[in-house]
Formats: C-alpha cells, sequence, structure tokens
C-alpha cells in the first residue's frame, strides 16, 4: 500500500469501528480508498490510472453472488492470462470485464483495485453481518469460523492494490422498482457506502488527476 496507515483503516473499517477509521483517513491525507456508486466512474478511473506499466484489475468476493444482476458475473477464466496479459488483449486484467474473487488473487497483487462489494457482506443495525446465498435468497451465516472466513474475505480483497483500490458499491434494487429485487435492496447498498464514507473512505471525485507519461523522444526525433 502506497500508505503505510492502509493496513490499520482496514482492520478498524472490518471492526465496525468508524470512529477510528475516520480518524486514521484524516491523519493520513494520502490514505488510498476511495468509493463510487457509478460503474462507468469506477472503470474510467481505473484507466485513467494504469497508464505506462502500471495495471489495474476488479475483485470480488467468490461469495458475492448477485452483482450478476449488477452487470458483473464473470470470474476470470484464466488467472494467468488475467495477471500477466496486457491490454489490449481482452483476457487481460486490464479489460475490465472479469473480476478475481479472493481465491486468484490471494498472494497477489495489481497497482490499481477495483472492489466490487457484494451482498454477502453488509451493514445491519450497526454490525457487520456475513451471509452466504442459497437457493434464491439470502441466509445469514451463524457459525463463528465461517464469519471470519468471510470478514477476512474482504480483508484480502481491500489489501490486493499497491497504489490505490477503489470500491464500487453498486446501487441495488429499489423499493418502488416495479420489478423490485428483494436479494439486492438499494437500502442496504446504501448503508453500506454511508458506513464506508463516515469511516474515511474518499469520493472517487477526490481522487488525484494522473500525471500525463513523458514522450517518447525516440517517436518525436
Amino acid at each position: 500500500l502506497r500508505s503505510s496507515r492502509g493496513t490499520e483503516w482496514v482492520d478498524a473499517v472490518l471492526q465496525g469501528d468508524a470512529r477510528a477509521a475516520r480518524a486514521i483517513a484524516e491523519a493520513t491525507p494520502e490514505l488510498p480508498y476511495y468509493i463510487t456508486r457509478d460503474p462507468v466512474a469506477w472503470r474510467a478511473a481505473l484507466r485513467a490510472r494504469t497508464r505506462g506499466l502500471r495495471r489495474a484489475g476488479l475483485v470480488a468476493s467468490a461469495g458475492a453472488r448477485r452483482l450478476r444482476a449488477e452487470g458483473l458475473g464473470v470470474q476470470v477464466p484464466d488467472i494467468a492470462d488475467w495477471f500477466l496479459k496486457r491490454w489490449p488483449d481482452i483476457r487481460s486484467s486490464e479489460a475490465l470485464e472479469t473480476f478475481a474473487t479472493e481465491y486468484d488473487c490471494q498472494g497477489l497483487e495489481l497497482d490499481m483495485v477495483g472492489l466490487a462489494w457484494g451482498g454477502d457482506f453488509l451493514r445491519h443495525a450497526g454490525q457487520w453481518r456475513a451471509r452466504r446465498f442459497a437457493g434464491h435468497q439470502w441466509q445469514f451465516v451463524r457459525g463463528a469460523e465461517e464469519q471470519r472466513y468471510i470478514l477476512n474475505t474482504y480483508r484480502v480483497l481491500l489489501t490486493r492494490a499497491r497504489y490505490e483500490t477503489i470500491i464500487w458499491v453498486p446501487p441495488g434494487s429499489a423499493a418502488t422498482d416495479p420489478f423490485h429485487d428483494i436479494t439486492r435492496p438499494a437500502a442496504e447498498m446504501d448503508a453500506l457506502a454511508e458506513f464506508l464514507i463516515a469511516s474515511g473512505a474518499r469520493p472517487l471525485e477526490a481522487l488525484p488527476k494522473q500525471a500525463e507519461p513523458a514522450p517518447d523522444l525516440a517517436q518525436l526525433l
């Protein structure tokens, strides 16, 4: 992480301590965590920050089953191609079409990470609640070991970037929508976004502009 306090911030967030996380963020102007609700802006920011040799990619929890309804439902088919190929090869992570799960990216890093937050780990009544998707609905996880596993999944995903992590919190499905999807209610995603912002995650608009790469003198002569 660009900031040595990034891990501390992640720990505070996953402990549910928004006050401590915000104190870390306020004391660390370079804290590399940003948030957006807009998937188009999310991908555009990742592309804009990966000029030259830097590379970006999308990550998500293997348990985030309802991201499919938000337009992100394809797990990376070949992790070697995903990490090693470069754009314009569409198999590359830089295509921003497929996502790596915690299993794919354990022990590996990207320069920029786009984390799609799923419905398997959300805020309920002021607490983190882990869930699994079974059949056609979410079920709360009651076993302590599985709860820790899902929490640690998000710890892995939040610490895969050498530089910035941009968190995308999907809009979810509005209760007023005639085709309202009860597996991804907007109110749950709104509560998550509010918690992350209260914890000091910065709006995507605050992401510093990437400097233009120096021209290749050989091409100019």
